[in-house]
């Protein structure tokens, strides 16, 4: 196996666990969707809003994160940044989605999260312009 195979495996751990990550806040989406009896919006229940919002700014931020991976791959990146992007990006996401489904307040695990998740897109987004280009 070469180098640049031997990222493969690291792009497919990132996105099977941020796949899982989605489908597991989807799944809370529905549970509380049945649970309030609300099917469309969120009515005035906290939980499926806060619920909704873990699941939503998860979509926002994953994708485009896990599309800077697989550039990243194509790229030939050296396997630390991948691993840098994929570990931040995973930690972040949970964190947020931890930190959002307890309550709309801000919290320490959101704001983590939220900041994880920044640093994953800053050094993807580097990462790709500096493999592209240099």
């Amino acid at each position: 196996m070469d180098f640049y195979s031997a990222s493969l495996p690291i792009l497919g751990v990132y996105a099977g666990i941020n796949i899982l990550i989605n489908l597991f806040l989807a799944y809370r989406v529905s549970a509380n969707r049945v649970r309030s009896n609300v099917m469309t919006g969120t009515g005035a229940d906290d939980k499926l809003y806060n619920a909704c919002r873990a699941h939503i700014t998860n979509v926002e931020y994953t994708p485009i994160a896990l599309a800077g991976l697989v550039v990243l791959h194509l790229l030939a990146a050296s396997i630390y940044v991948l691993h840098i992007v994929g570990l931040t990006l995973t930690i972040g996401r949970i964190l947020h989605a931890i930190g959002v489904s307890r309550t709309g307040e801000s919290t320490p695990p959101r704001l983590v999260g939220t900041l994880l998740t920044w640093i994953s897109l800053l050094v993807a987004g580097i990462a790709c312009l500096w493999y592209a280009l240099v």
